[in-house]
């Protein structure tokens, strides 16, 4: 089975950036590898590799609109022990394309986990926070992500956690500014 999730990344150099830049505050923590960060707009689960092509074939027919992500803040989050960057401003056409692909991929029979986008970049995992920082904080400088392509992601487990990699990839469309 392989457990796919579509999503945006950021550039290879931003995610490197962001790694570096919280490396200060992850003291104890499992920093996310920078080839692991993305926003994920809609999480499939597991897929018999013979229904690929079908979920390849429901993302090639979802039209969306080019856009920005403005990672601004870092918030720790307590339940699932986080440390993630989060947007202060919502992306129309990133939540667009999120309930766009959910559509598409429930109309071709798959059950994904639906849930409002919520525009975040995980950062660290087993986070504890340092009780002399307070969250959430402004990320400075802030990442700003033009996305123009969406991507379906496939996560393995490896011998130090979760390892993504890109499956396939879909253009976007429009106006690259929200």
């Amino acid at each position: 089975m392989l457990r796919l999730f579509f999503a945006l990344r950021p550039t290879m150099e931003q995610r490197v950036a962001l790694t570096a830049q919280v490396a200060p505050f992850i003291a104890g923590a499992q920093p996310a590898p920078a080839e692991n960060i993305h926003a994920t707009l809609c999480f499939i689960g597991a897929v018999e590799p013979e229904n690929l092509d079908r979920l390849r074939s429901a993302a090639a027919g979802v039209r969306g609109r080019c856009g920005t992500l403005g990672f601004d803040t870092l918030e720790d989050w307590e339940k699932p022990k986080i440390l993630c960057a989060t947007a202060s401003r919502e992306s129309e056409s990133a939540s667009a394309l999120a309930s766009a692909i959910g559509k598409a991929v429930v109309d071709v029979g798959f059950s994904p986990d639906i849930k409002p986008f919520r525009a975040h970049l995980t950062l660290a995992r087993k986070f504890r926070r340092d009780l002399s920082v307070e969250y959430p904080q402004p990320l400075m400088p802030p990442t700003i992500v033009n996305f123009s392509e969406f991507v379906l992601m496939e996560s393995r487990r490896g011998e130090w956690g979760s390892i993504y990699s890109a499956v396939d990839c879909w253009p976007l469309y429009g106006p690259l500014y929200d």
